[in-house]
């Protein structure tokens, strides 16, 4: 056992009452949504489409938000520059891009799950059997993984603050998580994530503020902080300099051609993303809460967290070059990951009962990815598997039951993985980037380009998580610069994507005619198009004018992430003018977008008002928004 683990917190009885009180708290909510949740199996998967902007917005940030001490981590062991590397080069490209094309296409496909996508794209057997495999596969080897992954996060996290063994931690917590979801399956999931969320961001917020006390002042904490690593670590802007070697010219460019990919990630635009876009109420609310989502992600979630990491360097030096490991004020040492726990540690005696709050606060986001992923990971296996191919007739409640086994399955699977991982951090950037990359071109292949078949789809679905797995570990690849690992398996599913649809027979005319009426995609579907142009069923102006408006907002939604990205990381440092020409940006490219996405809804409208009559619209018609409260 490590020191670390002797260090537990000595949690008094209003500590544990908190503990308590919140988790009675969290499956009294399940049980308030289960009764909404479980009118039917629609409604248990994907709430009825009723989810407002709002609740998709914050529904989602949880999702990618753990328990924070993971963010605060990466930060302490490589700054702003290893949070670009994870996320903040290839986030702020995808989550506009979705936001502005992929949103909008899921919510007019009137789908349950991105699975179902598969025979809705495709025709033929091969179509059917696929979806059923694609069910089984997305639940157990993607959001299976994750879930596991997260867990082994919790146990890092949280058994050294208790003094549990990580199994105790996973059970009763992941046994806690699961309750809720299976009693209000995607209803609860997604509104349980609202307070989730306003729980450890706040306790967060708080602890940075006991810091702040004890140094006196924010300054002094960062300048404390300065001192203790060289100026290249300080590095806010790619590509890195000098030391810094986590984002080089080759990986920043590597990671600007993921972003644009990121749209059809299983932990990205496609995965529980798309889950909220397909449960929105229209097309509004979904644009809507994934640009919020944008925002609350890329800055919101990290106001308390980036300070936290600036607490952590000023307090606990690193003891070695790679930062793996920290020093202790009495001189032994510890594993970096265990810079959050120090942390609570270090202040959870402040206020009564704020223990508890924090030991909450790390189980609040935890629970956020246990109600996700068991959500997302089970409408898989119900839709696209139990309820297309075993019993496509059965009851309502009979998928319900199904959908609770499954979960319960996930957590018991997620949890051998949890324990069976002992080192996190080569699991971060592979759950992140590596696992998924040989699948990400398929989010453009078969959207936008209409020769792309199922035989293409299959080759980059089934070859994604054996060759990245054999890349990553059995090769090494954690070890190469990170563009060499990331290009080679982008590249071999996108060739062989290509390769394998060109030489099999290309979709039936029936098929993409109806997906195309559905979507209204954009992209190579000149043929397909020009058809239904010919017979009066879509005017080609309209989609032109449409997809002008959208390249023009997918720009300025670009700028506006990166923008408001860098002002923020610039504030953390006190950099303020710097920080304040970033803000303007901001400002001017989130005005820009926001007119860019309103024209080209009002376009979208003029199509949909067209289609509902049978007949063209009319330039004076209008398409008036309507901002949901």
């Amino acid at each position: 056992m490590s020191l670390l683990a002797l260090l537990n917190l000595s949690l008094s009885a209003t500590d544990w009452a908190v503990i308590a009180i919140y988790s009675v708290a969290m499956i009294g909510l399940g049980v308030y949504f289960s009764r909404a949740a479980t009118k039917s199996a629609d409604g248990f998967l994907i709430g009825e489409r009723s989810l407002p902007w709002w609740v998709i917005g914050f529904a989602n940030v949880s999702g990618y938000s753990d328990c924070g001490g993971g963010w605060v981590w990466l930060f302490f062991v490589g700054g702003f520059m290893y949070l670009n590397q994870i996320a903040w080069i290839a986030w702020p490209i995808w989550m506009p891009l979705v936001g502005v094309f992929w949103a909008k296409m899921w919510r007019r496909s009137g789908l349950v799950t991105t699975g179902e996508l598969i025979e809705f794209r495709y025709s033929g057997k091969a179509a059917a059997a696929f979806r059923g495999f694609y069910g089984l596969y997305a639940c157990f080897g993607w959001a299976t993984v994750f879930l596991g992954y997260g867990t082994a996060m919790l146990s890092e996290m949280l058994a050294p603050l208790l003094g549990w063994e990580p199994l105790t931690v996973i059970f009763i917590f992941g046994a806690i998580g699961t309750a809720y979801t299976v009693l209000g399956g995607l209803l609860g999931a997604a509104y349980i994530d609202i307070p989730q969320f306003a729980i450890f961001f706040t306790a967060a917020l708080a602890v940075w503020f006991f810091g702040v006390q004890d140094f006196g002042s924010y300054q002094a904490i960062l300048d404390s902080a300065m001192t203790q690593r060289g100026a290249d670590f300080w590095q806010v802007l790619p590509p890195s300099s000098g030391t810094n070697s986590y984002v080089d010219p080759m990986t920043l460019v590597a990671l600007c051609i993921v972003g644009l990919f990121l749209a059809g990630s299983p932990c990205a635009g496609e995965g529980w993303t798309a889950q909220r876009c397909l449960a929105a109420k229209d097309e509004r609310h979904a644009v809507l809460g994934q640009m919020l989502n944008c925002v609350l992600t890329l800055v919101v979630r990290m106001i308390p967290l980036l300070p936290l990491g600036l607490l952590a360097i000023a307090l606990y030096p690193a003891a070695d070059a790679k930062n793996s490991t920290i020093l202790l004020p009495d001189g032994s040492t510890a594993g970096s990951i265990s810079v959050w726990s120090q942390l609570v540690i270090k202040y959870a005696d402040r206020v009564p009962g704020f223990g508890g709050i924090l030991i909450a606060a790390v189980v609040a986001g935890y629970m956020c990815t246990v109600g996700t992923m068991l959500q997302w990971g089970s409408s898989f296996v119900v839709n696209d598997f139990y309820r297309r191919h075993i019993r496509p007739n059965a009851p309502e409640k009979e998928h319900i039951v199904v959908a609770r086994i499954t979960m319960v399955a996930m957590m018991i699977i997620a949890t051998v993985l949890a324990l069976g991982i002992s080192d996190i951090g080569p699991w971060v950037f592979f759950i992140n980037a590596a696992m998924i990359a040989p699948a990400l071109p398929l989010a453009w292949l078969r959207w936008f380009w209409s020769r792309f078949n199922i035989w293409g789809e299959l080759f980059g679905l089934v070859i994604s998580v054996p060759l990245s797995s054999f890349v990553w570990f059995t090769l090494d690849g954690k070890s190469w610069p990170t563009w060499q690992p990331t290009l080679l398996l982008l590249g071999i599913g996108l060739i062989g994507s290509v390769t394998i649809s060109l030489l099999t027979p290309p979709e039936s005319a029936e098929t993409l005619r109806n997906f195309y009426l559905k979507v209204r995609p954009h992209g190579a579907w000149g043929a397909v198009r020009n058809k239904l142009a010919a017979e009066g069923l879509i005017d080609l102006g309209q989609q032109r004018r449409e997809l002008r408006w959208d390249l023009v907002a997918s720009v300025c939604g670009i700028i506006f992430c990166f923008t408001i990205t860098y002002a923020f990381f610039m504030a953390v440092v006190l950099k303020w003018q710097s920080a304040a020409g970033f803000a303007i940006t901001a400002v001017i490219s989130g005005f820009a977008f926001f007119i860019s996405w309103l024209r080209s809804a009002q376009t979208a409208a003029l199509a949909d008002e067209k289609s509902n009559a049978g007949g063209f619209a009319t330039p004076t018609q209008s398409f008036e928004l309507e901002l949901p409260t």
